[in-house]
């Protein structure tokens, strides 16, 4: 084996410079040319450096992805996710290829210690939520290249009460994941403003010649104070200061949970926590303030415990419980 302080010297001079001959790093590690052969020897077999060589001497080229080692536990955790959304993509000929690629990864792994490709499909189960199963690929793809290309296109599109389909010219500008289900946020040539549509109930995408004179819109992110997708902040409005208060266990699995990225804790008791949000609009909140039934209760702002207590009273009166009269008797009396 080389000496280290000889190894040291081979890396350093890769640093400078990615390819050298054997006589040039000899003469500035002031050693014979055995000693650099050795040196590179070791680096490729025992610290699996890519270094080429050949009649031009060595190359330190940029590893392949076979080549790649994994060495961080997280860097295991995104294998096992690659592994899911492979599986998802089906057989592909492109998919096969990469699959071959990180098996040999997984091969040359002293971290994984053995473990096999295959073997990483039984660590996660993502189990499919609503709008996932309906997700197409394809057109997920038409509108991925359509957004780094800068194109506009054509959309089959349907809202969501009806089966009549309808053509919309658009600019694509982001995909959002929101509730497990992809919308697409784009531009609408026709209605001049930025539209959402949910990629399920598009059918088709095509591209299309850009009009004469068409400039790109700037993005608008009207989402990042939206609790859902289809509430986007305006910009000149106020926020709402939200506050809610679990209790039980769904307190103990706020604190594993965040549902915005505004979200706030306020440790109560063991059992008890309050949650805050800033937040544009309140409707879709208030669809998650219902999730938790009785162990949540309203603390801010007073416009979202109304929304709350008149839906919990149409459920009441949907269940036969109550009467509408009933109900505004109660309504008076507090």
């Amino acid at each position: 084996m080389p000496k280290p302080h000889h190894i040291q010297l081979v890396k350093t001079a890769f640093r400078v410079k990615a390819a050298w001959t054997a006589e040039e790093l000899a003469g500035e590690m002031e050693c014979h040319e055995r000693t650099v052969r050795r040196c590179m020897d070791h680096l490729r077999d025992q610290e699996k450096w890519p270094i080429d060589s050949g009649k031009f001497g060595y190359v330190l080229r940029e590893p392949t992805l076979a080549e790649a080692r994994v060495t961080a536990p997280q860097e295991i955790a995104a294998l096992a996710m690659v592994y899911e959304a492979l599986r998802l993509l089906g057989g592909s000929k492109l998919v096969l290829e990469i699959r071959s690629e990180l098996a040999k990864v997984c091969r040359r792994s002293e971290v994984l210690d053995g473990v096999h490709w295959d073997e990483l499909g039984a660590v996660i189960d993502q189990r499919a939520q609503t709008g996932e199963e309906s997700l197409n690929y394809e057109i997920h793809g038409k509108l991925t290249l359509a957004i780094l290309k800068e194109q506009v296109v054509k959309i089959r599109y349907r809202k969501i009460e009806g089966d009549h389909e309808f053509s919309r010219q658009v600019f694509p500008q982001r995909l959002i994941c929101r509730d497990h289900c992809w919308y697409l946020i784009a531009w609408d040539l026709k209605a001049e403003d930025q539209r959402t549509y949910a990629l399920p109930r598009i059918s088709e995408v095509s591209v299309q010649r850009q009009p004469k004179g068409f400039e790109s819109p700037q993005f608008d992110d009207r989402y990042q104070h939206a609790f859902g997708i289809w509430t986007p902040y305006d910009g000149d409005g106020s926020l709402h200061e939200v506050c809610v208060e679990l209790s039980g266990y769904w307190a103990r699995l706020a604190r594993e949970r965040r549902w915005h990225p505004s979200q706030q804790l306020e440790e109560l008791s063991p059992d008890q926590v309050r949650v805050h949000f800033r937040l544009s609009e309140l409707v879709e909140v208030k669809s998650w303030v219902l999730g938790f039934g009785g162990a949540a209760t309203v603390i801010a702002p007073e416009e979202l415990r109304d929304l709350v207590r008149e839906e919990v009273e149409q459920m009441q009166m949907n269940c036969g419980l109550y009467s509408k009269e009933e109900n505004e008797t109660v309504n008076e009396r507090e």
